[in-house]
């Protein structure tokens, strides 16, 4: 089924017709679960911003505060002030017009307004609207792109939480203003899920493009592969990462976000080659 619309996140369009975007992360965020996404400095920022963008990174997603599940990975909740000190002394430091389309991962209003009023593109909302009363007319107002996770609790029992997750966020984002030409998809692959119903997500994508939005997909390094591969350090899931990555493209996803560019537009590309032959055949 073809998506109801596109999306456009700065000069790039995102969804059906298009070719699937990579999502490249730069964490400011020290507590993150993967390190080798980490800018713990202004200088590193600057590298990894510059390194992704050299990649050829479709988007760049900052994150100013770990979103990795405490239940999973022992991280720890730090303040919106401090998110928002690391996000603006990022983006500050940088001429945000000279890279690719630049996302801000966050659910608080005050942090997503900062990052916009700097020049970011596209708010990246894992509570799916849930985690601030504020996002949804903020995002309305600014008319900027969003990405909508499905956020259907600890644990998320099965598939179709993850659904009405987002069927939930839809009603909110139509509520508050929000152009359904400005929403993106995402299934919420981890996230402390049941590695059963992360897989059954990564295998049933269609019933998420149903919902008729371009969707977003992550699995770099996510605990559900850990499992499956008996693999605890995310350090070592590279691999898995990748031969996931291929099947959530082969199976309709739209972007890919992921700590890994290089390896990651690899499969990506092998994942579209598959999806043409799937439909051809």
């Amino acid at each position: 089924m073809k998506h109801i619309r596109d999306v456009k996140i700065g000069g790039l369009t995102v969804g059906s017709g298009n070719p699937v975007r990579v999502m490249s992360v730069v964490n400011l965020s020290p507590e993150s679960f993967y390190k080798g996404s980490i800018a713990d400095s202004i200088d590193k920022f600057h590298e990894m911003i510059e390194t992704a963008s050299m990649e050829g990174a479709d988007i760049i997603d900052i994150g100013g505060a770990s979103s990795a599940p405490k239940e999973v990975y022992g991280t720890y909740d730090i303040s919106v002030e401090e998110e928002l000190k690391r996000v603006t002394q990022a983006l500050d430091s940088i001429n945000v017009s000279k890279y690719p389309p630049l996302s801000i991962d966050t659910t608080s209003s005050k942090v997503a307004a900062a990052a916009l009023n700097l020049g970011i593109s596209m708010v990246n909302d894992i509570s799916g609207l849930h985690g601030d009363s504020k996002m949804a007319e903020l995002v309305a107002d600014q008319d900027v792109p969003i990405v909508l996770m499905a956020n259907c609790g600890i644990p998320c029992k099965d598939i179709e939480a993850s659904l009405d997750s987002l069927r939930d966020s839809l009603t909110i984002a139509g509520s508050a203003g929000i152009r359904e030409e400005n929403i993106i998809l995402d299934p919420g692959i981890g996230f402390g899920k049941p590695p059963e119903v992360d897989v059954k997500i990564l295998q049933e994508l269609d019933l998420f493009l149903k919902l008729n939005h371009p969707l977003l997909v992550g699995v770099s390094r996510k605990a559900f592969i850990g499992h499956l591969l008996d693999e605890t350090n995310p350090e070592d899931r590279l691999i898995g990462s990748i031969v996931a990555t291929a099947v959530a493209v082969m199976n309709g996803a739209d972007v890919i976000r992921t700590h890994d560019l290089r390896e990651t537009k690899v499969a990506v590309q092998m994942g579209e080659n598959l999806r043409k032959s799937q439909r051809h055949d």
